[in-house]
């Protein structure tokens, strides 16, 4: 079953099939997008989202609030890799 999700405006779509979970995400700046694997359903809801944000920093000239959101996210990804290590 797919489900629709949503990220930064975004929308992604995340499925299963026998022990892998599947993510694609439609990049809307430009003609393509990304697809992914991941072992788990919050592992590839994680890499869809960050996919999401590595399109929307290169389809974007990085400014003060690019800046700002890529320091961001990259804190929050630490923190997640951290507690996922703890």
């Amino acid at each position: 079953m797919t489900n629709l999700r949503h990220y930064l405006g975004t929308s992604f779509e995340v499925w299963d099939g026998q022990q892998t979970w599947f993510w694609f995400v439609i990049d809307p700046h430009r003609d393509g997008g990304a697809i992914g694997a991941a072992a788990s359903e919050t592992g590839a809801v994680r890499d869809a989202c960050m996919a999401i944000e590595e399109m929307s920093v290169h389809s974007e000239p990085l400014t003060a609030i690019g800046w700002e959101v890529s320091l961001a996210n990259l804190e929050r990804y630490l923190s997640c890799a951290r507690d996922a290590t703890a």
